[in-house]
């Protein structure tokens, strides 16, 4: 399989979430002979970082592993809280980087970091993840309530799948969220080819958001399908056929 032949995936997830929310999209990308990486950020996932040294930079540099964990160029998937880090190793590793993609995703400017996302979401009508946020069980986490997490990432998802996920989502460390600035060059993130796909079922980031997050950034390639905001776990057959029709889409 040669360097350029659009095969390589790296997969990001979100907030609060870990690798396993692409349990149901990656044998099947892989059986398709796709290369997946999917990390677990630091302190999410089966990551044992203690919350105190978890950092915006320790995130990107994670994500730097996954795409230089192989030869060739990838394409780097990020969804909801990922598209923040994503961003910044696209910036970062330009070079390996073919497209982005960035599912119901923070897509942040040169000089925003995360944090701005939450202001953000204020000024938009629709229900948000941000309704159900309430302090962590330790220092410096937030969580995301029981009773309404399911409502919010898994509204189209069926009972015992929006169960077991509610039941695997871990304190999310909130140093990565206070403001760390990203730095997105013309030359390097800019000229990367993105494509956004917007959810339009989405309670966790509202769709309006989602679409006004697009249109600050000239170029890119807007996707809308009517899913919630997991459509990994809600319509990962749908997902997987996205996610392999834009990886063999030449830039």
């Amino acid at each position: 399989m040669s360097d350029a032949s659009g095969r390589r995936i790296v997969l990001v997830h979100g907030a609060a979430h870990g690798a396993w929310c692409w349990e149901r999209v990656v044998p099947a990308l892989e059986a398709r002979g796709f290369l997946i990486d999917a990390p677990d950020l630091p302190g999410l996932g089966a990551d044992d970082t203690p919350p105190a040294q978890v950092t915006f930079e320790a995130y990107v540099r994670r994500v730097l592993e996954a795409i230089r964990a192989r030869p060739g160029p990838v394409l780097l998937v990020g969804h909801s809280m990922g598209g923040g880090p994503i961003s910044q190793a696209a910036e970062d590793a330009a070079g390996q980087v073919r497209q982005l993609l960035y599912l119901t995703a923070a897509l942040p400017v040169n000089g925003e970091g995360l944090g701005a996302l939450t202001q953000m979401t204020a000024r938009f009508p629709g229900r948000s993840a941000g309704t159900a946020l309430r302090p962590g069980p330790l220092p410096g986490t937030m969580e995301f309530a029981v009773e309404m997490a399911a409502a919010a990432f898994y509204n189209q998802c069926d009972p015992a799948t929006a169960a077991m996920a509610v039941g695997r989502l871990r304190p999310q460390a909130v140093g990565p969220l206070q403001g760390t600035p990203l730095t997105l060059t013309p030359g390097r993130w800019g000229r990367i080819p993105k494509t956004y796909v917007v959810c339009t079922a989405d309670q966790a980031l509202p769709p309006d958001l989602q679409r006004w997050l697009c249109s600050r950034v000239p170029g890119i390639r807007i996707v809308e399908r009517a899913w919630d905001h997991s459509p990994f776990l809600s319509d990962p057959a749908g997902l997987v056929d996205l996610l392999a029709a834009q990886a063999l889409d030449p830039p």
